[in-house]
């Protein structure tokens, strides 16, 4: 077998055994995870979804597209933490994380935030919506760094150690993300004044 690296870390090339007992997906270690995932609003959740499809399809030769996958990674969240607890099951590993619960209310959260934003467009809503949203975020946040831990204890790594350290391009996400979040709410301001 020939080690493979992604984001600093050793993988195993597996991909001769069966689909659910690949392990090898995008290990963060939750504090950055957290980081980037409340400074980007959320957004860097499409990164995160496309590491982990990128890092399957490179171990498994799966014929997938990552970036499709990212982009519309709400439809996809089911059956990513069905492969992350296959992992699981087939190396004997017990961790409870729910994996089919958590993925449906993940689901729910991004459909609740669509129509949120579709039933409550008048400018004296803005308020609303936005903090709703914020409420949504941090409800998906709680979801998503189970699914991380999970992700972690699979792939030999509990406390996401070989990739835990901030990069340039991190802070610069997180920038724009601050900057992007900043810019609503100044919007959210301008309209209810």
């Amino acid at each position: 077998m020939n080690p493979l690296t992604a984001t600093g870390c050793t993988l195993l090339d597996k991909r001769a055994l069966p689909d659910d007992e690949q392990s090898g997906l995008y290990i963060v270690s939750v504090t950055k995870f957290l980081l980037l995932y409340a400074l980007t609003a959320g957004g860097y959740v499409f990164y995160w979804s496309y590491r982990n499809w990128a890092a399957y399809k490179e171990l498994t030769g799966a014929p997938i597209t990552p970036l499709i996958r990212s982009v519309f990674w709400p439809f996809f969240i089911l059956c990513l933490f069905e492969k992350v607890q296959n992992g699981l099951d087939m190396k004997g590993r017990t961790y409870f994380w729910h994996h089919e619960t958590r993925g449906l209310l993940i689901m729910f959260l991004v459909m609740l935030s669509v129509l949120l934003s579709l039933f409550f467009n008048r400018p004296s809503d803005t308020v609303f919506v936005l903090f709703a949203n914020l409420v949504l975020i941090a409800c998906g946040a709680g979801m998503f760094v189970e699914a991380q831990r999970a992700i972690n204890v699979l792939s030999d790594d509990p406390n996401g150690r070989c990739n835990s350290a901030l990069s340039g391009t991190n802070v610069v996400w997180m920038a724009v993300g601050v900057l992007y979040m900043a810019l609503v709410v100044y919007a959210v301001c301008i309209v209810e004044s």
